[in-house]
């Protein structure tokens, strides 16, 4: 496949339908990234997991990964301290290459050819990602992204119940999910949940439950269809025996994990899926099913997300918080959808739907082709955690502390969308008094600033809320924009709206992950704790951004340290995960 081939399959990838079939040719490398569309990271943060489109279909199938994070991270650490380190298993080394990379960095390939060396691959030579892999299961091709379920004890209750008052249940394994083109459907797998102090045994052939990908595979490691939501009228838990359309891309679960919400890019539908979960389930669970189709939304759904909604916003128990909602995001109209997900549709049988609510035109601007959206409420967060207690003393009551809560309960949440036309970052913020000036809308947007961000070609294509590590080593959240074509990655400050740096990564990013972190402890600007694993090495248990290089196969490390002595690596690449590899016949 040429240049121009590949050219034009991107374009489809990152915005129009194809055409393709699959069927029982090649199987694909089971080890080895191939097209990476999606990363996630365990529970316990000794896990990495990604998934593989098979984008130029060389393979009969797209592939599940997992890999030895911990082993990664400790490797990245040897590779930050010594390019050259022996003990890192570096796929071509050049005994020549000046040490103090950050300082010094060769230019040009060693090779003699006096090609520029290829960033990430100076001071981050390429590693054997065969070395950490550990397992992998085939399913169809062209993935669009990977969702990881979080654990009950994250999820909020399925009623107007707050957390506390809804023990969370026992189920000690998540769910990997990843939307499939070639399929129409969404691939999903069980992996047992790690904990962030268990290691791994060193030894690659060593059981390890959560490297497992479960997904009913055969011999050649392929899912079988119970695990393929959508592909089949008559799988169990789907009441209405439907099929999900095609080109399923985006995906975002409900507050309370039972549902997700998948946008297709080239229609006016999104979908509804049951994951099987929730917050008060034990490991028996059923399988993921689709539960409805939604007619009517913008053409060219790309991004969604869940609106954060708060339970002191409104009395427990309203209807509103029962209900969760989504924003979603359209390449071909400018505007955002809001979704609400009913429980019920009043039949004797329970069948959840969605319903179109609302259209907020995006009016910043000839604005067009809006993807990947976060929205962010650590502002109520951070206010909840300042509230002060009753005080008689003090002449402070439980009616105002009730009082102060609630306000901080409605503080707006920030929203984030990566813009391409015009390439921009698009911010705003959803909840707040309604239109009437009275009553409180939780899911009110208003969009009300576009942020320039020059690349030279198109625009952002997704965007992630993640905290780096500051200077006093607590947590500060940042707003991460990936731009596909420009490779770069644009990292900005949320408070102030400035633009801290642009990174320079991979051909064709199309995907990241980072280390776990809870975002109340964002919020609160938390100290970030030091690895139990790797003691007295200076690793904190969150340090590193992962990103996917779609186009060249492989990924990169960030360091998002700025509490180490020497900050020359803070938000650089430093570790290059796989042989950066063109697509075959290029």
């Amino acid at each position: 496949m040429g240049r121009r081939a590949l050219f034009m399959l991107t374009v489809g990838l990152l915005g129009g339908a194809a055409c393709y079939s699959t069927g029982d040719g090649t199987p694909p490398p089971l080890n080895q990234f191939y097209f990476p569309v999606g990363l996630q990271v365990s529970a316990g943060g000794s896990v990495l997991y990604a998934v593989n489109s098979d984008f130029d279909l060389q393979y009969s199938g797209g592939t599940l990964q997992s890999y030895d994070l911990h082993m990664i991270r400790r490797d990245a650490l040897r590779i930050i301290a010594d390019p050259n380190d022996p003990n890192v298993p570096i796929i071509a080394r050049d005994p020549n290459a000046a040490a103090d990379c950050a300082a010094n960095p060769p230019v040009t390939k060693p090779d003699g050819s006096g090609e520029r060396q290829p960033l990430g691959e100076t001071c981050a030579p390429p590693v054997d990602s065969a070395f950490y892999f550990r397992d992998s299961a085939v399913i169809g091709a062209l993935a669009t992204g990977l969702l990881l379920s979080p654990p009950p004890s994250q999820l909020m209750p399925s009623t107007g119940a707050s957390p506390d008052e809804v023990p969370a249940g026992t189920r000690t394994f998540d769910r990997l999910f990843a939307p499939v083109r070639g399929t129409a459907s969404i691939a999903w797998a069980n992996v047992a949940r790690d904990t962030a102090d268990a290691v791994a045994p060193e030894d690659p052939s060593a059981d390890y439950a959560p490297f497992k990908i479960q997904c009913g595979q055969d011999s050649a490691r392929r899912c079988d269809s119970a695990h393929s939501a959508g592909s089949n009228a008559y799988e169990p838990g789907n009441t209405r025996n439907l099929t999900m359309p095609g080109e399923p891309f985006g995906a975002a679960f409900s507050d309370d994990g039972t549902a997700l919400v998948v946008t297709h890019q080239s229609d006016t539908l999104t979908s509804l899926v049951s994951t099987g979960l929730s917050r008060t389930d034990g490991d028996n669970v059923p399988n993921a099913s689709l539960q409805f189709v939604l007619d009517g939304v913008a053409i060219g759904g790309i991004g969604i997300a869940a609106i954060p909604h708060d339970r002191d916003a409104l009395p427990q128990g309203s209807a509103t918080f029962a209900q969760p909602a989504f924003l979603e995001t359209s390449r071909s109209v400018a505007e955002v959808d809001l979704l609400r997900l009913y429980a019920d549709d009043g039949s004797n049988i329970k069948r959840p739907f969605l319903d179109k609510e609302a259209a907020f035109a995006i009016t910043l601007g000839t604005t067009i082709d809006s993807r990947g959206i976060a929205i962010d409420p650590t502002p109520r967060m951070a206010c909840k955690a300042n509230v002060a207690p009753a005080d008689p003393t003090a002449n402070r009551s439980q009616s105002d502390v009730d009082a102060d809560v609630l306000a901080c309960a409605r503080k707006p949440a920030r929203v984030f969308i990566a813009n391409r036309i015009p390439a921009s970052l698009l911010v705003g913020e959803v909840g707040g008094a309604s239109d009437d000036g009275g009553s409180y809308d939780p899911d009110k947007l208003v969009l009300h600033t576009s942020i320039p961000l020059s690349t030279g070609s198109a625009g952002p294509s997704n965007v992630y809320l993640a905290p780096i590590v500051d200077r006093d080593g607590s947590f500060a959240l940042r707003v991460f924009v990936i731009c596909y074509d420009a490779s770069k990655l644009f990292i900005l400050d949320p408070e102030s709206l400035t633009l801290e740096n642009v990174v320079s990564v991979g051909t064709g990013p199309f995907a990241m992950a980072f280390d776990p972190f809870s975002l109340s402890d964002v919020a609160t600007h938390e100290q970030v704790p030091f690895d139990p694993r790797e003691p007295n090495t200076g690793l904190r248990s969150y340090r590193f951004a992962y990103v996917a290089s779609f186009t060249n196969s492989y990924v990169q490390l960030i360091d998002l340290d700025n509490a180490q002595s020497d900050r020359t690596t803070f938000e650089t690449v430093v570790f290059t995960l796989g042989q950066p590899t063109n697509p075959k016949g290029t």
